[in-house]
């Protein structure tokens, strides 16, 4: 690829998210939704994840939003305060930075923890809450898909009813969106947009691991779970189900993002901190570790760019501070079916750019298998991962490096284990709530807070979340792109050399083995 052409590449990534803020910046009167954050007070829960941050960088560049409070905990030995100045050092926040230099003056750090009791909120703090607050945005949880079911419990199911019943004593409580999954209730395989009834209520669940030690709870997780892949989608329901049980009087809405991927547009293209589901995919196989996958890619992939996502979730907030529901309006935010996309059309499209975009610490050629059957995938995953791992180890013994590529293969065929779930089974939504909450917004926040899915371009999607993982998960410096396309080139040239070595050496076995067999005599 010449400098023209990577030129080209590279500003085609920014054009879109240019064009975007053009239209943002160039509106002068304030849309509905802006004026419905204006001077208001947010209380936000998972505010450091990834959809945390997006959550926060939104409300403080196009909104006056007057202050968020932000819950922290202490984590790796790290308080909230020391937290809060790592969160902002993340190049999402770039173009906030530049919009409202006082950012700083619109945070106030709340130090608490999701998994005790009422929050872990001092008595002072949560009076700043109860006179300040307006909207209440509960994005916090444990997304370990192996968490132990007691510590998934405490966070997803006790710390939503804990949020509930804070959100109860806010004095000028507007909305209180509890932010779920598309895939809470994957024990069915049609979802739609409605309370579904759980295997317990989340208190008979909560009340169940006060009685039960964790070892116990450990053993009993598998019958408890059953129908459900993880503990993660299980305590969803759970949570779901508090809602629906503990929250009846409050102006509350549930709102179910499907698999969130890198962003679209804002604040830049492609951004993301984190290798979950399908991005990690894709990461594996560009930097040619993952070699082969199973699953029906024939499936719908149900996965949202993260941006959008944050947009339908801050309009849900703004919906149900205008109106009545006798019941919580629930939002399955996915794909729209006039425009879908399968996993086959994910990977072949993320394989199909790997060469023009390159990952410079690749440590082979991205090569690429999808088969159907388990038993395929295990005796491929032998010769494809295993057997080069073991080899690898066995070279680094022999230097007097310490062996780990059969530690990652590990790794990865957990990773692989957890997808599998959602990749070989067909789910279908309803998003009825969704398209009606797109045809509410005037013209200025159909711009501004931009949410339709219809509207999505999957192909300029899958291009730019390439480049953001390559950018913001490997590092791989953008200026090093034309030198990482020279050496995938001479890699391609290695990967097929050794493939017809390998297939000549087994071709001369077997020849061996047939005239050693038949011509014996």
């Amino acid at each position: 690829m010449d400098e023209a052409k990577l030129m080209n590449l590279r500003n085609g990534f920014t054009k879109s998210l240019d064009d975007h803020c053009q239209l943002i910046t160039g509106t002068k009167d304030e849309s509905p939704m802006q004026m419905f954050y204006k001077d208001k007070g947010v209380f936000l829960t998972g505010g450091t994840g990834f959809f945390g941050k997006i959550i926060i960088e939104k409300l403080l560049r196009v909104t006056e939003v007057a202050q968020i409070y932000l819950l922290i905990r202490t984590k790796k030995g790290k308080d909230a305060h020391a937290r809060i100045e790592d969160l902002f050092n993340d190049p999402v926040f770039a173009k906030m930075k530049q919009a409202n230099p006082k950012y700083r003056c619109q945070i106030t750090i709340i130090s608490g923890d999701c998994s005790l009791p009422g929050l872990g909120i001092s008595p002072n703090e949560r009076e700043i809450i109860k006179e300040n607050v307006n909207i209440v945005l509960h994005s916090a949880a444990t997304v370990r898909f192996d968490e132990k079911l007691k510590m998934a419990i405490a966070i997803n199911v006790h710390g939503t009813k804990e949020l509930i019943k804070l959100a109860k004593e806010i004095v000028h409580l507007k909305a209180l969106v509890h932010v779920s999954t598309a895939f809470a209730h994957c024990n069915m395989r049609y979802i739609q947009e409605k309370f579904y009834s759980g295997p317990m209520t989340g208190d008979n669940a909560f009340k169940l691991t006060e009685c039960l030690d964790e070892h116990t709870l450990n053993a009993l997780t598998p019958t408890l779970i059953k129908g459900y892949p993880n503990t993660y989608t299980y305590t969803k329901v759970l949570a779901e189900n508090v809602v629906q049980q503990d929250a009846k009087k409050l102006p509350v809405t549930i709102f179910r993002p499907g698999i969130v991927i890198t962003s679209y547009r804002e604040p830049v293209t492609g951004w993301i901190d984190n290798m979950y589901g399908p991005c990690g995919v894709i990461v594996g196989i560009g930097s040619g570790v993952l070699r082969v996958f199973t699953g029906n890619m024939d499936n719908k992939a149900h996965i949202v760019p993260v941006d959008l996502c944050v947009n339908a979730l801050l309009a849900s907030a703004w919906d149900v501070a205008r109106n009545t529901y006798e019941t919580p309006p629930i939002y399955n935010y996915v794909p729209d079916v006039d425009n879908m996309v399968t996993w086959r059309n994910y990977m072949e499209t993320g394989f199909k750019h790997v060469n023009d975009i390159p990952m410079r610490k690749s440590i082979w050629y991205p090569c690429f298998t999808i088969v159907p059957y388990m038993w395929q995938y295990h005796i491929l995953c032998f010769l494809y991962h295993t057997l080069p791992a073991m080899l690898m180890d066995l070279i680094m013994v022999l230097m007097g490096k310490k062996p780990r590529m059969m530690k990652i293969y590990r790794k990865i065929h957990k990773f692989s284990n957890v997808l599998k779930f959602f990749s070989s089974n067909e789910f279908r939504f309803d998003n009825d709530n969704v398209r009606r909450l797109v045809d509410k917004l005037d013209e200025r926040d159909k711009r501004i807070f931009a949410f339709d899915m219809r509207d999505l371009d999957w192909i300029n999607l899958f291009r730019v979340s390439l480049y953001g993982l390559r950018l913001y998960v490997v590092k791989d410096d953008p200026n090093n792109l034309p030198e990482s396309i020279k050496r995938i080139k001479r890699m391609m040239v290695l990967h097929y050399s050794t493939l017809a070595i390998v297939y000549s050496l087994a071709a001369w076995a077997l020849y061996g083995i047939v005239k050693f067999i038949f011509f014996k005599a």
